[in-house]
């Protein structure tokens, strides 16, 4: 994932540089709205993180820029001195989140895979991600279930059915279609809990049906020996 980091403080702009490399992806750094676009121009980035408050241009003029670009370029808007009211602006323009200053590095690791999670969400839309989940059968199961979002926002909720390519969570949480949540829950009591980005595929009136983005090779092989056993010994 090639990451557009717009921000005028070098030393900020080279810890999130590192901070990028570090989680496998190319960053690219602007010190400037006005040097962005030019990079936007010369070669496009899956993705941008954004300081509004910029020599120049500002970032929210950046936004507005940006705001007709089909397709949507994803962009976390990141200040330590903005407004709620600014904040809100920039997700109207289009920004898929923002970010108040300071944060951790745990933190800006949790906006890539979000970012990342956005950009595979982007590619292989609902009918991919449907198709997915309907290559295994669902079983029925009540699963605890813990949500959160981006900005650390987090819920609790109980699975209608599971299947290795997604759930069906029922859940009050406060989450649109097509958005990006980090999932955790246990198949089975006692056992490792798995944590796994998943897409937001639609709201049901019985639930909210995700579809697992970045789930390991090992947790797949337990969802599917769960399922396996609830399709062999149905409650």
């Amino acid at each position: 994932m090639r990451v557009l980091i717009v921000e005028d403080t070098p030393a900020e702009a080279e810890l999130f540089a590192d901070v990028v490399a570090q989680h496998g992806h190319d960053p690219v750094v602007a010190a400037s709205a006005e040097a962005a676009l030019d990079t936007l121009a010369a070669s496009p980035p899956d993705v941008v993180l954004l300081d509004l408050f910029l020599p120049g241009m500002s970032g929210v003029e950046f936004l507005r820029v940006l705001s007709d670009r089909q397709p949507p370029l994803p962009v976390v808007a990141i200040s330590g001195v903005a407004t709620e009211d600014q904040a809100k602006s920039c997700l109207k323009l289009g920004a898929v989140e923002f970010l108040p200053k300071p944060f951790t590095v745990n933190q800006l690791e949790m906006i890539l895979d979000f970012l990342e999670a956005h950009l595979i969400a982007h590619r292989f839309g609902e009918e991919t991600w449907t198709a997915n989940r309907r290559r295994y059968p669902r079983v029925k199961a009540v699963v605890e279930v813990t949500l959160e979002d981006l900005m650390g926002g987090r819920w609790h909720g109980q699975s209608v059915d599971v299947s290795p390519f997604g759930l069906k969570v029922h859940s009050a949480a406060k989450v649109e279609s097509g958005g990006t949540v980090r999932l955790s829950f246990s198949p089975s009591a006692g056992e490792p809990r798995i944590t796994v980005l998943a897409l937001v595929v639609r709201k049901d009136p019985d639930g909210l049906a995700f579809a697992f983005i970045n789930l390991a090779n090992a947790d797949f092989d337990r969802l599917r020996q769960f399922v396996d056993s609830r399709l062999s010994h149905p409650a």
